[in-house]
């Protein structure tokens, strides 16, 4: 669930409580408004008919004076209509018809309204006149009536009223914060319950707000963190599971490993055990360097095994890579030189840099032995040193070079294509790069064979804290 989404949620929710709210506090506003109007109405011809009464019972005399009189104290048009006859000529001689007429005359603007006034009859009760007055006629004796005229507001047109308006906005403004204050309340938790998830296999632990609700937001906080639980528990379970597969396929390796240099210590231990005194020493003069070698062999898989097992921080000296490298080349003749394999130390004196001196010798004994046995046949390796933004030791045979999968992988624990290899010695030669700030390179070489470069800093910062490794 995205931020953008619960942003929607929002809008899904404070949307339409701001929608209710608007369209039912109008149409509120608007039936109540009704309402006033139809006792508005009520009291309009309750008050006609008691005026009317008031001037039958007072005997007030239908005339001007009094209709001007009403007018101001009711704040509204007052008349009187009574029945008159006209006298017209026609050629018959003289007629005579019924008219009404209204004292006083209507002028202004009900003048637009004068016939419906002369004809309004008492029984009509309420009769709108336009859009702007309403009237009402009330009986006071047989030939005259009580007229009465208010002017009226269009139903919405209290709306724009200042009072109005002022109620309505603040009661909105109210709805707005209400509505922010619920949304709030269930899109906070979920906010921060999306903002969490992709990262629920890392997260750190601690409170989640919402946990300790009782509502279903509660539950999924629980849920979330339930789940987060189940998460850390399984990764420490599966990371004990890799560990000790790994401890289990590196002892295996390692075994496998050690037999043969065992197999030939012991064997060249019984040569010795069973030459004559006479031999003794011919037979000993000829087994040491391969008792030595074998045993280098085992010290060496033995520091492959303690790198991987409980990785150090490098102690880091000044030293000649030419004399490292030169001392690499000694230990590896023997072995080399029954491979057929020549071994070049073409790394120019004084080039030096500031390394681990017994891990950097393993990290090149790693490489160089590598390239030997990728040449069963014989060949050559050339290792150089060049100088430059960073210190480089360059390592190319004249072996196949690496397949496609080795160039990809070639890093990676336990990946080898070695018959019975254990896949561990470039994995730790990148690792004792890295901690070194320095970086492993692997490639092919245009006439042929491998080429893995070892780039080493001139000057690391003395202060800066040395990278350990990942294989713990």
């Amino acid at each position: 669930m995205s931020v953008r989404r619960i942003s929607s949620l929002w809008l899904r929710l404070a949307l339409p409580f701001l929608l209710f709210v608007v369209a039912g506090s109008t149409a509120l506003a608007l039936w109540l408004h009704a309402a006033a109007e139809r006792e508005s109405r009520h009291v309009f011809a309750t008050l006609a008919r008691t005026n009317a009464d008031f001037i039958k019972s007072a005997r007030l005399p239908a005339n001007e004076r009094v209709a001007d009189y009403l007018s101001r104290v009711l704040n509204m048009h007052v008349f009187f209509r009574r029945r008159a006859w006209d006298m017209t000529n026609s050629d018959g001689g003289l007629a005579m018809s019924q008219s009404q007429e209204t004292i006083p005359p209507v002028t202004g603007p009900l003048e637009s309204h004068r016939d419906l006034l002369r004809t309004l009859g008492p029984e009509r009760g309420i009769v709108p006149a336009g859009r702007d007055f309403e009237a009402i006629a009330v009986p006071l004796e047989n030939d005259l009536s009580l007229i009465l005229v208010r002017e009226v507001q269009p139903a919405w047109s209290f709306l724009v009223h200042t009072e109005t308006l002022a109620l309505l906005v603040a009661f909105w403004v109210f709805s707005v914060a209400l509505a922010w204050v619920l949304a709030s309340g269930f899109v906070r938790p979920l906010r921060l319950l999306a903002e969490r998830l992709p990262q629920i296999e890392n997260d750190p632990g601690g409170a989640l707000p919402g946990a300790e609700r009782s509502d279903e937001i509660g539950q999924l906080a629980r849920a979330y963190l339930a789940t987060r639980a189940q998460l850390a528990e399984e990764r420490t379970r599966r990371e004990q599971a890799e560990r000790l597969a790994i401890l289990g396929r590196m002892a295996t390796g390692l075994a496998h490993e050690i037999r043969n240099p065992l197999a030939a210590i012991r064997m060249h231990a019984q040569l010795i055990g069973s030459a004559h005194n006479g031999d003794l020493a011919s037979t000993a003069n000829e087994s040491l360097p391969v008792l030595l070698g074998e045993a280098s062999k085992i010290e060496g898989l033995v520091q492959q095994w303690m790198f991987l097992a409980r990785p150090q921080p490098p102690q880091m000296t000044a030293a000649d890579l030419g004399d490292i490298v030169a001392s690499v080349i000694r230990t590896l003749t023997p072995q080399a030189n029954h491979a057929r394999v020549r071994l070049v130390n073409e790394v120019p004196a004084g080039l030096r840099a500031r390394v681990d001196t017994s891990r950097l010798a393993q990290a090149i004994g790693n490489v160089t032995l590598n390239a030997v046995q990728a040449m069963p046949k014989g060949g050559t390796v050339i290792i150089r040193g060049e100088n430059g933004a960073s210190v480089v030791l360059i390592f190319q045979d004249t072996g196949p070079g690496f397949s496609e999968s080795a160039l990809l992988h070639h890093a990676d624990l336990f990946f080898s294509e070695k018959e019975g290899g254990m896949g561990i010695g470039m994995s730790v030669t990148a690792e004792i790069l890295k901690a070194h700030f320095g970086k492993l390179l692997v490639s092919n070489a245009a006439e042929g064979g491998a080429v893995v470069t070892m780039e080493l800093p001139v000057i690391p910062t003395s202060n800066t804290q040395h990278p350990t490794s990942n294989l713990q």
